[in-house]
């Protein structure tokens, strides 16, 4: 008899410790398979702060506590002489430069080891280029590749079986992915993307912009112009966040998507923290909405201070800003 009322009260806690689980802080998401949910994405995730070329308002770590969940990150040269270090910067790291990629990798890490729940996608655009022993790398020194899924064929896990397996983070990029790192995924065979380059004022669609796969981007987020010594340069366009990341606007589009008969995976915008972001993509998820948010905990707020690279972000707010366009200039877009 107590053999039995003990067994009855064990799946009674199992059960109920899942059925209170939150996925991505929601319940109803951990039994979607990965491709089946979105993300709130940041567009160029480590470009914040005061900057022309900036497209986000808070770092990496704040952006985490807030529920961000898919992070775009280019890894450039320092310079022609500094080669096998990725570091995170915008278009060029004389322009925007957030420091060493694995720097900002161990932030994620702390995210992740004090959020066990929490499932995380990384999109690499690799303009070094880089191969993949030295991603690989960066992810070691950090702590982060013992959390790397790797793909495998058929179906996509759930998140909650992500979970469990302690594999909660999918990583691509657009080079240098190869079998020598089986976790570092090439792009172009999972992920397709909705157009980037989208002009203040134009309407957003949901035309691939290569072959149909597996994982949709769905960029959502558009560029101004800015002129400068006779040259224009598309640049993030900050005072259109309020308008393009309403909760219709991103459902709109979403919805685009739905009638062209793909799901939007990864639903990207600038200035994420303007807006209702977190709100669409529960509508695109087709659940309730809860705030996402974590707590930030002291040692969080502690990292976010020592690992922000606030050094190279002063120095570049103090230059002279015609300078610093002038190299944007040369190179086109900060978009």
């Amino acid at each position: 008899m107590l053999k039995t009322l003990f067994a009855a009260l064990a799946c009674g806690l199992v059960g109920s410790a899942a059925a209170a689980q939150a996925c991505n802080g929601n319940s109803q998401l951990c039994g979607k398979t990965f491709d089946k949910v979105a993300f709130p994405t940041t567009h160029n995730s480590y470009a914040y702060g005061d900057n022309i070329a900036a497209n986000q308002n808070v770092n990496i770590q704040a952006q985490l506590q807030a529920g961000i969940r898919g992070f775009m990150l280019d890894l450039h040269y320092l310079d022609s002489t500094n080669t096998s270090v990725p570091y995170l910067c915008h278009t060029l790291c004389l322009l925007l430069n957030d420091g060493p990629f694995a720097t900002e990798l161990q932030n994620i890490r702390t995210f992740m080891d004090n959020n066990a729940n929490e499932v995380v996608a990384i999109f690499i655009e690799n303009d070094g280029p880089f191969t993949a022993a030295q991603i690989s790398q960066a992810f070691v020194q950090a702590g982060l590749d013992k959390y790397a899924y790797t793909p495998k064929a058929g179906a996509w896990p759930t998140l909650q079986t992500m979970i469990a397996q302690n594999k909660r983070l999918m990583v691509f990029t657009d080079a240098g992915a190869d079998a020598s790192v089986p976790w570092l995924a090439y792009d172009k065979d999972y992920v397709v993307q909705t157009p980037y380059s989208v002009a203040v004022g134009s309407s957003f669609g949901c035309s691939p912009l290569t072959t149909v796969r597996p994982l949709w981007v769905m960029n959502h987020f558009v560029y101004k112009n800015f002129s400068f010594a006779g040259s224009t340069v598309d640049v993030p366009a900050s005072d259109s966040a309020a308008t393009v990341n309403t909760r219709q606007s991103i459902v709109a589009q979403a919805n685009a998507c739905g009638a062209a008969g793909v799901f939007p995976n990864f639903i990207t915008v600038d200035f994420f923290d303007v807006g209702a972001l977190f709100q669409a993509v529960a509508d695109i998820n087709n659940v309730t909405y809860s705030s996402p948010a974590t707590p930030q905990t002291a040692a969080a707020t502690s990292a976010a201070t020592l690992t922000s690279a606030a050094a190279p972000r002063a120095l570049l707010r103090h230059a002279a800003p015609m300078a610093v366009l002038a190299a944007g200039a040369l190179l086109g877009a900060l978009a």
